[in-house]
């Protein structure tokens, strides 16, 4: 509807909208804010994709669906409001965005492939217990997160999921996880203690290669397949 209006700085999306389509706003690369209303329900398919002076944005409590790089490329985003009704955020929703700080409401059941992935300022991400999955490199490259909590909820951890973490130093994993994927940690080079829990039956191949500084991995009766 409005890609690559260059020139756009403010939008407003009203209430009755409960749609914004694909691409809407697109490469709108001056847009610095975006009003959006309660009454909106999915925020599509790169519907902000690269509009890289946006530099915040709340998400109503009527959105169920952040689409697939619905905010990709938005290297200005440095606050996100996410509020409890949100159910799915799809892959690639907020890659390369500008986050510090990242907190994820507890009725989101899945972290979509490469939902956050390159998000290089990201030093705080927290979950709450609901989550269900965390996708293949969800957190790829997010080179400051230093630490990181996985809820017990949590059953499957995706490949390359916080591969190239290099600051992540701390990862408490809880009793429910049961899977942890290929080249989940890999190259989580800051990274000294591992805890894996008792309901974990299979760590991936090289799920921690390359953590240079590991020197206690703690393993429990349960697991069936290293």
């Amino acid at each position: 509807a409005f890609s690559g209006c260059s020139s756009l700085a403010y939008i407003k999306v009203p209430s009755t909208v409960k749609i914004i389509s694909v691409g809407a706003f697109r490469e709108c690369s001056n847009l610095l804010e975006a009003e959006l209303c309660e009454g909106l329900e999915d925020i599509g398919e790169m519907a902000f994709f690269e509009c890289s002076s946006l530099n915040s944005i709340k998400v109503p409590s009527t959105v169920k669906v952040i689409g697939s790089d619905a905010f990709g490329g938005c290297k200005q985003l440095a606050k996100l409001e996410l509020r409890e009704g949100l159910e799915e955020i799809q892959a690639r929703a907020f890659w390369e965005a500008g986050l510090a700080v990242i907190k994820i409401p507890s009725t989101v059941k899945k972290i979509g492939e490469g939902a956050f992935a390159e998000c290089v300022q990201l030093v705080e991400v927290e979950l709450f217990e609901g989550i269900e999955q965390i996708g293949e490199q969800a957190f790829y490259g997010c080179k400051s997160l230093k630490r990181f909590k996985v809820p017990s909820t949590v059953k499957e951890i995706g490949m390359y999921a916080f591969h190239g973490c290099e600051q992540l130093e701390e990862v408490e994993l809880c009793e429910g996880q049961e899977i942890i994927e290929a080249h989940a940690f890999q190259g989580c080079k800051a990274l000294k203690i591992i805890k894996v829990p008792s309901t974990v039956k299979l760590i991936g191949n090289e799920a921690f290669r390359d953590c240079n500084q590991l020197v206690e991995v703690q393993l429990c009766e349960g697991l069936e397949q290293i």
